[in-house]
């Protein structure tokens, strides 16, 4: 069997990275494949309707927050003539315009329907005729990282990334931000800014920054386009050019602006917080019962009480976070195996 795999593989970012690592490993110890091949969804979807991979006998979309992008990636699901099954994936915006008519491909041209969270179940539900989507689990938990004996310790990890304040703006006018940025207005559009909560936290803790989005990048570049190890630059003295896993290991929490940051820290069994910026970290933090871990960007300050409480009640929700880890691989393993044999 030949298989093609599109998501938002090649731009060094961990968590993609990741899934693209697990999902190969475990099929390739299922037998019988000849090929896996890992291609970027953007670059080949807004190419629009295309018979370049009907020659595999099957096409897997997943895993991401893919149903995201408001370009046109429809005419080149709805093309293609190989059978699809989508896994792993998440809704990171509302179902309007071409993130609808994406959704709406995937669901028409999908054997199996995948996603990882019960918010993108929700956002789906009432466009899903055919009752093909089911919650599952990230595709990471195929292969989940070892979980750790946990020990008293005062550091805390740290992953931030440049939100901008205002991302409808940005969508709503990229063209002036970007000439604003050529004649010398870098501040533009404005990201949320981490000082005081940085300050503060290291008035009690060791701070261990550790980026996820690690893709080459010049220096250059607007707040709002950098990497995470560049952004962070603004907070730390030393970032470490590239994501290591056994840095998670060195903390007692995790503060994380990238749901994988969040995901990883749960398989290792450490109590992950994170900031109400994106859909898919609140609904994954929802749906493992851990509410009290996201804070309101508009009461940063609350996160050095949040992260006391939570170190005061580690061993209570370290042993409920390792209990589903397990839950989520067994789901995500079982999942993987019904939808391959549906094919």
């Amino acid at each position: 069997m030949k298989i093609a795999v599109f998501g938002w593989y090649g731009h060094d970012n961990a968590g993609d990275e990741r899934i693209k690592f697990c999902l190969s490993h475990f099929l390739r110890r299922l037998g019988g494949i000849e090929a896996i091949d890992f291609f970027d969804l953007h670059e080949q979807g807004i190419k629009g309707a295309t018979n370049q991979f009907d020659h595999y006998d099957l096409v897997i979309i997943g895993g991401g927050g893919l149903i995201l992008s408001h370009h046109n990636y429809h005419d080149f699901i709805l093309g293609i003539d190989t059978t699809i099954i989508t896994i792993g994936v998440s809704v990171e915006t509302e179902l309007i315009g071409n993130p609808k008519n994406f959704a709406l491909s995937l669901l028409k041209k999908s054997k199996v329907f995948l996603v990882r969270d019960r918010g993108s179940y929700e956002k789906l539900y009432k466009f899903d005729v055919d009752k093909k989507v089911n919650i599952s689990s990230d595709l990471t938990f195929l292969l989940p990282y070892e979980p750790l004996h946990i020990q008293n310790k005062n550091e805390i990890g740290v992953n931030l990334f440049a939100k901008p304040r205002n991302s409808l703006m940005l969508k709503k006018a990229p063209f002036t931000f970007r000439v604003l940025n050529k004649i010398g207005f870098k501040n533009y559009p404005r990201v949320l800014c981490f000082s005081k909560i940085t300050k503060k936290l290291k008035s009690s803790y060791e701070l261990l920054p550790i980026p996820l989005y690690c893709v080459p990048q010049s220096q250059n570049l607007p707040e709002y386009q950098m990497n995470d190890i560049n952004f962070m630059k603004k907070y730390f003295q030393n970032v470490p050019h590239y994501f290591n896993d056994q840095d998670i290991d060195k903390c007692q929490l995790f503060i994380s602006m990238r749901l994988h940051g969040l995901i990883f820290s749960v398989q290792k069994g450490i109590i992950p917080l994170t900031f109400n910026t994106y859909p898919k970290q609140i609904n994954f933090m929802t749906d493992i019962g851990l509410e009290k871990g996201i804070i309101s960007v508009n009461k940063m300050e609350e996160m050095d009480k949040r992260a006391e409480y939570f170190i005061k009640s580690q061993s209570e929700y370290s042993e409920k976070i390792l209990s589903l880890n397990k839950k989520y691989s067994e789901i995500i393993q079982e999942d993987m195996i019904n939808s391959l044999n549906l094919v």
